[in-house]
């Protein structure tokens, strides 16, 4: 069975439904009049729900963005009542902050509760694999953390009465963020920041290869023209890209790195997989297929 065509089939079901939660989110953002940047706090307290935290914390979960404009966005939010502070510079969700998260999940599960892309049996055999799957990647030796996808898992975890569909979206959410625990396992010992290792994975995807098509992307995470620019002299400096008319490609050291990292990426990933037998993981993906495609008429 070839895990990363399941994995692949997976994401197209997954992807959809991500899309819809977040133009839920959106509109109930936009009628709040929440501040720009208001999914970096969203995200927050969606991981640590009532835990405190630091703009380190969360740069363990979401390393590819900014420490400044993090800072500045979780500034806005206790501005705005929906965090508050501490002299250590540790955030915690507010009681406003938690209702306002609450509200935005209830309507997001509310989104999808209705959706009956296959029989209930066949999905909810699609749920037993995930939460096994679940169960073996948190407990697996390797990566040796796996702060993500624990905290993902604890404090995202569904009502015993949620939908069969919310609780894919929860078993399928956790081992993405186990997923990206595992590729940040594999690049920290560059000594570099995920904002860099970000721009050299889009360099090497090649789609988005030049200074103007990363800025627009990437716009979302406040990062300038000038820093996005500084990134890539810094890549280029280190010998992993070169540019060609404005247009940057991999150097043989540095695809070989990014390379490299991918292969041990899936080696940590889909080693817990082995919970599941060869027939099991046909069946899993059948069904994967089944379920998306089934998604995909919904939509028609």
């Amino acid at each position: 069975m070839n895990l990363t065509s399941l994995w692949s089939v997976l994401e197209s079901s997954f992807d959809p439904l991500n899309d819809d939660a977040f133009a839920v989110f959106q509109k109930i953002a936009d009628e709040q009049g929440f501040e720009p940047g208001w999914i970096t706090w969203l995200a927050a307290i969606f991981i640590f729900g009532a835990e405190p935290f630091s703009v380190a914390g969360y740069m363990r979960v979401f390393p590819y963005g900014s420490a400044r404009v993090h800072a500045a966005r979780l500034a806005s939010a206790v501005q705005q009542e929906i965090l508050t502070t501490s002299s250590n510079d540790e955030y915690r969700a507010t009681e406003k902050g938690k209702r306002l998260v609450n509200r935005m999940m209830l309507a997001a599960e509310s989104s999808i509760a209705y959706l009956q892309p296959i029989a209930p049996a066949e999905l909810q055999r699609i749920l037993d694999y995930g939460e096994r799957l679940v169960a073996a990647a948190l407990s697996a030796p390797e990566p040796p953390s796996k702060f993500g996808a624990t905290h993902y898992n604890k404090n995202m975890r569904p009502r015993a009465d949620a939908s069969p569909m919310r609780f894919f979206v929860h078993y399928f959410a956790t081992l993405d963020k186990y997923r990206g625990n595992a590729h940040l396992a594999t690049w920290h010992q560059y000594n570099i920041e995920g904002n860099r290792w970000e721009v050299l994975t889009y360099v090497w995807k090649g789609e988005f290869n030049t200074l103007e098509k990363l800025r627009a992307e990437l716009n979302f995470r406040g990062i300038t023209r000038e820093e996005y620019g500084a990134i890539l002299q810094e890549l280029a400096g280190r010998g992993w890209i070169e540019e060609t008319s404005g247009e940057y490609r991999l150097t043989a050291e540095g695809k070989q790195i990014r390379e490299d990292a991918e292969a041990l990426t899936n080696r940590y990933f889909f080693a817990s997989w082995s919970c599941l037998s060869q027939v099991e993981l046909e069946d899993f993906f059948n069904l994967a297929v089944q379920l998306r495609d089934g998604l995909r008429s919904l939509k028609k």
